[in-house]
């Protein structure tokens, strides 16, 4: 049963007020899914009436563009930063499974709308999503490129499809936090994507 948010009555400025249903939205739309969630759902956890969110997202296509500008952007940002900066290859393969994995735990309606948008193959938000990831891959081959570069990929690693797989696994990561896997599956999970990802053997040890 949805719960309304008891603090929204209260008089906020239009910009704390547009934040605070644009969370209940994101909430909204990792219960009931992006082509499901409609004003009415966001109005009923925000404790507000419908008029009041219509007068922030006037449409719907308003209100599903807002939530998967937030999601966009989460997923620009958690991708760029694990994968970036000066951590080795495989230290940046892992530390994107393990923030997916985090943050099925901290941030679970982020990825549940994330989950959701990922397999709208029939909607009309589906282009939208499509054009992210192929930005998302761009950073996962940029930094298999390096690896191949600094000799710990084997150059005839083909890094774009790789980089595909590789961020495919993060639906793997995100799904079995949600199931309550265990740690050593989820480790032994991670290391099979990294070592994929890197076109190791199993029996290969992972470079420093």
């Amino acid at each position: 049963m949805t719960t309304a948010v008891r603090t929204a009555r209260t008089r906020l400025s239009p910009e704390a007020r547009r934040a605070q249903l644009l969370e209940c939205a994101l909430a909204a739309f990792a219960e009931h899914g992006v082509a499901r969630a409609t004003h009415s759902h966001v109005a009923e956890r925000a404790g507000v009436s419908v008029p009041a969110v219509h007068s922030y997202f006037r449409t719907r296509d308003d209100l599903v563009a807002a939530v998967l500008s937030e999601v966009e952007a989460y997923l620009l940002e958690i991708v760029s930063s694990s994968l970036g900066g000066k951590k080795s290859v495989p230290e940046a393969l892992r530390a994107l499974a393990v923030n997916f994995s985090r943050d099925a735990r901290n941030k679970p309606d982020m990825m549940k709308v994330w989950l959701d948008w990922s397999t709208g193959v029939r909607a009309d938000v589906w282009p939208r999503y499509m054009d992210l990831l192929e930005r998302l891959h761009g950073i996962a081959q940029k930094l298999l490129e390096r690896g191949k570069r600094e000799g710990v990929i084997p150059p005839a690693l083909n890094a774009k499809a790789a980089a595909r797989v590789y961020l495919g696994g993060g639906h793997t990561v995100a799904l079995m936090q949600f199931s309550g896997a265990g740690r050593r599956e989820f480790d032994a999970v991670v290391d099979h994507l990294v070592r994929n990802a890197m076109g190791l053997g199993l029996g290969e040890p992972l470079p420093e």
